[in-house]
């Protein structure tokens, strides 16, 4: 067997696993038992069941994350290997990541008073 063949072989089976590992995460999502009920919405302090207004910050990181995988996956399926992410993008990320973190501590102190 030639290194193309066992390359080949290791790529089927890892997309497998991945995609094993989705059905199940939709088929939680889709009975009930993995809540998206508030994913980019903050918890209302007054009402722990009650979810409040919808949260720019977390809105951007999930669509930010998505589009960005989505653009490497894509570009990775293209080439037939790996893209080297720039570490511009990944400092992007980071912005976005710090955005949320911080409004997630803003919150978090507004709720305390």
């Amino acid at each position: 067997m030639n290194a193309p063949d066992l390359a080949l072989i290791g790529f089927v089976a890892i997309v497998a696993i991945i995609l094993a590992f989705a059905a199940i995460v939709l088929w939680h999502v889709l009975w009930g038992t993995i809540k998206l009920d508030g994913l980019i919405a903050e918890l209302n302090p007054a009402s722990p069941d009650d979810f409040g207004k919808a949260s720019l910050s977390r809105f951007q990181f999930l669509l930010f994350t998505f589009v960005v995988a989505g653009l490497f996956l894509l570009l990775s399926i293209e080439t037939g290997a790996f893209v080297s992410i720039p570490g511009d993008v990944l400092g992007l990320m980071g912005i976005s990541g710090g955005t949320f973190v911080v409004s997630k501590a803003v919150s978090n102190q507004a709720n305390r008073k």
